[in-house]
């Protein structure tokens, strides 16, 4: 009886142990499976970040340019969104070195001669911008310059609104736009201003030019009208690259902007940025350049009324006055 009881409680200790070990194996197999579908899980947000990174990303890929066949043409096949910036991207990656020469034709054929990118060698990536002012189809040239075959890293990227690296973050901005200019157009917009207060306006040529193209100054003509039609010289005959200046009005009411864009016979077109600030009351405001000036939030008035809208007088397009841009100083390119 004794020894049978002994083999009873081993079999007992045995069974108790089994279901023990299972146990722990059960535990080890939940955090393993739990582990596992963390880094699952990581590794999609990761992919799902890298992919939407990469929609701004228009073209990426590297070309070869011959002798024989020296240019490469995307045509018409590559959509642009008014009113951002894009930067095209050259680099040589083969131990030769050479010229490039890239326009732009927009949506209505008009041939922008952006860049002409001279002693480009292995490693040395050069950055083109370009602020759009038409959505739609556009035509890429790019034109090598060379004496061997050689291999060309090229990359279209869209970039930032147009004026973004302007304005500050927290600047009361009333008005963007971004409008097309062959020379002599006329550009004109209507602002409803408050009376004692600084207006900053920013004024910016966001397409570059070719430092191949013999004659090309773009140049400005720039008048006021306050709403009792007393008329303001801004800049005449100005040349146009970048530009700011502060307004103080005297008086409430609807203001005219009037700007003339004229070019020389190498540019056929440029893209130009506008933006107005309201820098706050001019009692509280000693300079207007400071960054933090009246804390105030402005009352609600309207801020633009121009009736039909913006118009470019023998322009390409009319202009929307609730968009906006930015551009990094690159764009000054002249």
């Amino acid at each position: 009886m004794g020894i049978k009881r002994e083999e009873l409680n081993r079999k007992r200790e045995s069974v108790l142990l089994l279901v023990f070990f299972l146990m722990i194996l059960t535990g080890l197999l939940g955090s393993t499976t739990s582990t596992v579908s963390s880094l699952g899980q990581s590794n999609e947000k990761k992919a799902q970040l890298h992919s939407s990174s990469y929609e701004n990303v228009l073209i990426d890929k590297v070309y070869t340019f011959t002798a024989s066949n020296p240019i490469l043409t995307f045509e018409y096949n590559i959509i642009l969104e008014r009113p951002y910036y894009y930067h095209i991207s050259v680099e040589i990656v083969t131990p030769h070195e050479c010229e490039m020469i890239i326009s732009i034709i927009d949506p209505e054929g008009d041939k922008f001669d952006i860049t002409h990118e001279k002693d480009m060698v292995q490693d040395d990536s050069r950055k083109i911008p370009y602020g759009v002012a038409i959505t739609g189809n556009y035509t890429f040239i790019f034109k090598a310059i060379l004496t061997e075959n050689l291999n060309v890293h090229t990359k279209i990227e869209k970039g930032d609104e147009v004026l973004h690296d302007r304005i500050n973050p927290d600047e009361t901005i009333i008005y963007k736009n971004i409008s097309k200019f062959k020379s002599g157009n006329e550009f004109e917009f209507r602002l409803f201003l408050r009376t004692d207060r600084y207006y900053k306006f920013v004024i910016e040529r966001v397409s570059t030019i070719s430092l191949s193209l013999e004659h090309s100054r773009v140049s400005m003509n720039h008048v006021v009208w306050d709403p009792s039609q007393i008329l303001f010289k801004i800049f005449e005959n100005l040349t146009l690259s970048y530009m700011e200046y502060y307004f103080g009005t005297a008086i409430e009411g609807i203001y005219t902007f009037n700007i003339i864009i004229l070019i020389e016979s190498d540019v056929e077109c440029v893209n130009v940025a506008f933006g107005v600030i309201e820098k706050g009351q001019i009692s509280i405001i000693i300079d207007p350049n400071d960054p933090d000036p009246d804390p105030h939030p402005p009352e609600d008035d309207p801020v633009i009324d121009d009736g039909d809208g913006d118009v470019i007088i023998n322009g390409t397009q009319n202009t929307q006055s609730e968009l906006e841009y930015s551009i990094p100083q690159e764009a000054t390119i002249t």
